[in-house]
């Protein structure tokens, strides 16, 4: 079923981009079994991310999302995650944007190099990410008891949860902004310069509201990542407690049925970012 609906949408764009005037190389323009191949395929990874998603939603107590919906714990969880989640996407974007455009604009030596180490915190254990950054920033440690000082204690705190979230999403922040800064043409820039206009004004008028877009799917990206990071949140701050740490609560002890049921509104959460990710990938 799924490899026919895969074969009727790639027909409907052929016909479509027939009809538009557009000449695009297809490799499955008269080649029908290496269509059905690798339809069969894709259907199958298809299938294998789209089903748990499937029953999740269908097999879930209607009561028990009706009880979870009406529950101030799950609800405030919730709206701390959100919360958190806004501070960190927020906080790391405003600091990628300038790292950003260096990047963008620099081709300097060991580069690769510092982008990878950037990078990191996308492919490292959650866990491992939670112990590196409650040994940098715990109260004890040189730079966490400057931070304590001033009002910003992470054990167990909103700062905590959000510094937890910045060090796992920022990645994004910055690798979207760059690609943004990457796809505005340099030689505005120099028009803006020959005009009269200094690199911060340039910046401001011309770089920044070209690569707006781009910085707000970075932003969006991060804020997702945010939402859905737990690992290093339970290392670092457990409590107050966000909605996915929540969900692994009630699972090892309220069990499975109510859990499900959080992780429904958790869901929705997810798929209101996404949709709105899609819409600005389509006004594109």
């Amino acid at each position: 079923m799924v490899k026919r609906s895969l074969i009727k949408i790639f027909i409907k764009n052929e016909k479509e981009n027939t009809l538009e005037g557009e000449i695009i190389f297809s490799p499955f323009k008269k080649a029908k079994k290496f269509l059905l191949l690798f339809s069969g395929l894709s259907s199958i990874i298809i299938l294998f991310l789209l089903i748990p998603i499937i029953f999740l939603l269908t097999t879930s107590d209607i009561e028990a999302i009706s009880q979870t919906i009406n529950n101030k714990e799950a609800l405030n969880s919730i709206f701390l995650s959100i919360e958190a989640g806004i501070l960190a996407a927020s906080i790391s974007t405003f600091f990628s944007i300038p790292l950003a455009y260096i990047f963008s604009r620099s081709n300097f030596k060991g580069r690769s190099f510092i982008e990878s180490l950037l990078d990191l915190p996308l492919v490292m254990p959650h866990t491992v990410a939670g112990i590196a950054i409650l040994l940098t920033f715990n109260s004890r440690a040189p730079i966490g008891a400057f931070l304590s000082s001033i009002g910003f204690r992470i054990e167990d705190s909103l700062w905590g949860i959000v510094l937890a979230m910045m060090y796992v999403s920022a990645p994004f922040s910055i690798n979207f902004s760059e690609q943004g800064f990457k796809n505005v043409d340099v030689s505005l820039e120099k028009v803006a310069r020959s005009l009269g206009a200094g690199p911060f004004k340039t910046f401001i008028t011309v770089s920044l509201p070209l690569a707006v877009r781009s910085i707000i799917i970075g932003w969006l990206m991060s804020l997702a990542r945010a939402i859905s990071e737990v690992g290093a949140i339970m290392i670092v701050s457990y409590h107050p407690i966000v909605g996915s740490v929540l969900v692994y609560e009630w699972f090892t002890i309220k069990g499975l049925k109510l859990a499900a049921s959080l992780s429904i509104l958790l869901l929705a959460v997810s798929f209101i970012i996404l949709a709105i990710l899609r819409l600005l990938e389509w006004r594109k």
